[in-house]
C-alpha cells in the first residue's frame, strides 16, 4: 500500500500531532506500507526567521524520515510580527503551500493507493488532496482533528462575513469530495454529520498517547529542581497558548489564590497568546505563576511528572471542536486533571467517564480556583484520580490498538475505487 500524506507541518516542527502521526506511519511502514509525505519547509509563525536554520526555502527538497520519503515544497513564510497583516500573511502562507504541494504531489510522488489529508491548517488542504486523488485515481481521506472554520469564527479571529461564507463553502466541499472522513471523537462526528455528511462516511479513531513515552515519575526530578517546583503544589499547563484556549482564566485563578501558600502555576508553552498572557500576569504582579520556555519532546515525562495537577482550558463553546492532547498526556503521566470546558463536550465526557479529575465551567476562575484548592486538600482523591487516568489510557487509548485501527482503516479505504465524489467499496 502506497500512502501519500499532504500536510503543512512535519518534523522537526514539534506539534501535539507529530508523535501520533509519526507512530502511525512507522507502524504502517513496519507492516509493509510505503509512505510519502509532502510538507513545507519548517517555518515559524511569529517574530522569528522565515525558515529554520538548515532549511533554505527552495522550490522543493527530497529527504528521508525513518524510511518515509519526505518532499518539502515552497512556502511563503514571512515574519508574523505585524498584527494588522498577520491574517493576510497567514492566507498567503496557506495558498503558497497549496499551490506548491499540488504540483509536487502530482509530478514528484509517483503512484499512490491512498491520499491522507490531515486538517491541520489550511482547510483547503482537503481540496488540494482531492485534486491529487483525481489525477492518481485513488481514494482520499480527510482527517478532521479540529473543525474549521468554527474555531476561527467563534474566537472572532475571522469576522468578515464574506470570508466566513467562503470558508464554510470550502468546508462543505471538502466533506463532500472526501472518500471518507476520519475524526477523533463521537462529538465531532455528530457535528460533521449535522452538516449534511452521511454518517456512514465518517469514522472515529481517537488520538492516543504512548504510555511508554510518558510514564509516571517522581515530582522530585531534574526539571522540577531546575525551576524550583519540587516543594510546591504545581498546577501545570503544558502546550499551546492560543486564542481558543482561554488561558487567561489560569492567571485569574492564580490571582485568587495569590495569598494562599504553596500554590505554583506553571506554564510550559508556546503560541500566539503566550506574550499577552505573560504580560497579564506581570501586570497583576503575580509571584505564584511561572512561564517556562517550550521543552524538547523527549522531556515530556519530566514536565508532567513535576505537576501536582494538570489543567486543560477552553473558552466557552470551543471545546466541541477539538480534543486537547494535553488531557491524554496528564492522564498518561498519572496525574489528576482539571478541565475548564463545556460540560457537554467530549473533553468533559472523558474526564467524567474515566473519573480522572474535575470539570469546571469555562472562563470561570472562581470555579477553577475552588477545584484546585479542593484537590490540594484531598491527597487520597488525587491519588485515585491519577490511577484512574492512566488505567483509562492503557485500556482505551493505547498505541497498539489505535495503530491497528489505522492500519485496518487505511487498508479498507485503499480498496475503494475510482470516481472521486461518491466512491464505493469494491
Amino acid at each position: 500500500m502506497k500512502v501519500l500524506v499532504i500536510m503543512l507541518y512535519w518534523y522537526p516542527y514539534e506539534g501535539p500531532l507529530m508523535p501520533i502521526y509519526g507512530t502511525v506511519f512507522r507502524e504502517l511502514m513496519r507492516k509493509g506500507a510505503e509512505i510519502t509525505i509532502v510538507t513545507s519547509f519548517p517555518h515559524y509563525r511569529k517574530g522569528s526567521p522565515e525558515t529554520w536554520h538548515g532549511y533554505p526555502n527552495r522550490l522543493f527538497e527530497v529527504s528521508r524520515w525513518e524510511g518515509a520519503k519526505i518532499i518539502r515544497s515552497y512556502v511563503f513564510a514571512p515574519v508574523f510580527d505585524n498584527e494588522k497583516l498577520a491574517l493576510v500573511y497567514r492566507v498567503l502562507n496557506f495558498i503558497s503551500f497549496n499551490i506548491s504541494s499540488l504540483f509536487v504531489s502530482i509530478f514528484l510522488t509517483g503512484k499512490a493507493d491512498l491520499i491522507f489529508a490531515p486538517s491541520s491548517p489550511p482547510l483547503s488542504n482537503g481540496i488540494i488532496s482531492y485534486l491529487v486523488s483525481l489525477i492518481k485515481q485513488c481514494p482520499m481521506v480527510y482527517n478532521a482533528q479540529d473543525l474549521y472554520p468554527d474555531i476561527a469564527v467563534e474566537t472572532n479571529l475571522i469576522k468578515n462575513s464574506w470570508l466566513i461564507g467562503l470558508l464554510k463553502m470550502i468546508e462543505r466541499t471538502v466533506y463532500r469530495v472526501s472518500t471518507r472522513i476520519l475524526t477523533i471523537s463521537d462529538g465531532m462526528r455528530d457535528l460533521i454529520s449535522k452538516r449534511g455528511v452521511p454518517p456512514e462516511k465518517i469514522d472515529v479513531i481517537e488520538n492516543f498517547i504512548d504510555p511508554e513515552f510518558i510514564t509516571p515519575g517522581s515530582r522530585d526530578n531534574a526539571f522540577s529542581r531546575a525551576y524550583g517546583l519540587t516543594d510546591a503544589f504545581v498546577v501545570m499547563y503544558a502546550g499551546s497558548i492560543g486564542i481558543p484556549h482561554g488561558v487567561e482564566v489560569l492567571v485569574s485563578a492564580a490571582e485568587i489564590l495569590r495569598n494562599e501558600p504553596g500554590f505554583m502555576f506553571c506554564m510550559v508553552a508556546r503560541g500566539e497568546k503566550k506574550g499577552a498572557v505573560e504580560l497579564l500576569a506581570r501586570e497583576k504582579g503575580l509571584r505564584n505563576i511561572i512561564f517556562i520556555p517550550p521543552q524538547p519532546e523527549e522531556t515530556a515525562s519530566l514536565v508532567w511528572a513535576s505537576a501536582s495537577v494538570g489543567v486543560a482550558t477552553y473558552r466557552k463553546g470551543l471545546a466541541h471542536y477539538s480534543l486537547p492532547s494535553k488531557l491524554l498526556a496528564v492522564m498518561c503521566a498519572s496525574r489528576p486533571v482539571i478541565v475548564s470546558a463545556d460540560g457537554d463536550s467530549q473533553t468533559a465526557a472523558i474526564v467524567r467517564s474515566s473519573q480522572c479529575g474535575l470539570c469546571v465551567e469555562p472562563e470561570s476562575p472562581e470555579q477553577l480556583a475552588a477545584a484546585i484548592r479542593l484537590l490540594k486538600g484531598d491527597p487520597k482523591r488525587m491519588d485515585l484520580m491519577a490511577k484512574n487516568g492512566r488505567e483509562y489510557v492503557l485500556k482505551n487509548l493505547n498505541r497498539g490498538s489505535i495503530t491497528e485501527r489505522y492500519q485496518s482503516f487505511f487498508t479498507s479505504t485503499s480498496n475503494w475505487k475510482c470516481g472521486g465524489v461518491g466512491w464505493k467499496k469494491c
